[in-house]
């Protein structure tokens, strides 16, 4: 399928009735959706398995460190205390979506990690009470440079602190899509605050020359 990583949600299941949170936010433009649940083991696949359902075919859903869970939908995310991209490659298959999570400009240097990956998010831009576990925040310099040092290899989104008031500042330091968990997850209206983010990043794209 296409790897449409534009506006990039990622659950938090501390929100209530988030599979109604998560169908709002894809109806307003959300394209990929990453489940990213600490419950039991069990509780995660059940929740991907049933968002598949629900989703339409052109949302990606990717899981977030369960190889179980991934395979119930088109792939997974690992950080750097997870498995590595390429241990997940092989236990998934060449056609499972894999990212990785980017906290320090030298895991750009590990060729292979990178090799297995079909997107890398830069985490984070900016501190978040959502995810307090990371290293030094980027900033947008730092998204500057990881997106010079990857040129075009493959596609780099970015979370941590963004929402409608920096989005557009985030794609035009290259990257290519944002992440967020409050700003949809928290908004009163989901659907409206993922309308404005699509729309805000779609813009921003086009300043930049990439095609919707």
């Amino acid at each position: 399928m296409t790897l449409d990583l534009r506006l990039y949600l990622v659950t938090d299941p501390s929100y209530d009735d988030l599979e109604s949170v998560v169908l709002a936010a894809v109806s307003g433009g959300t394209t990929c959706v990453q489940v990213r649940d600490k419950r039991p083991d069990a509780d995660r696949v059940a929740s991907v398995r049933r968002l598949r359902t629900l989703l339409p075919d052109d949302v990606l859903l990717i899981a977030n460190d369960d190889v179980a869970a991934a395979r119930e939908g088109h792939g997974l995310h690992v950080g750097l205390d997870d498995i590595d991209p390429s241990v997940a490659r092989r236990m998934l298959g060449r056609d499972a979506v894999i990212g990785w999570s980017i906290n320090d400009l030298s895991q750009l240097d590990d060729a292979a990690q990178l090799e297995a990956c079909d997107y890398v998010a830069a985490s984070p831009v900016w501190a978040t009470p959502t995810k307090t576990d990371t290293g030094t925040p980027f900033g947008l310099d730092g998204i500057r440079r990881i997106a010079e040092r990857l040129d075009g290899r493959l596609p780099l989104v970015a979370i941590g602190g963004i929402d409608a008031s920096s989005a557009d500042e985030v794609i035009a330091a290259g990257a290519d899509g944002i992440c967020v968990v409050s700003a949809i997850c928290a908004a009163d209206d989901p659907r409206a605050a993922s309308s404005e983010l699509r729309s805000i990043v779609d813009s921003a794209l086009a300043r930049r020359g990439v095609p919707a």
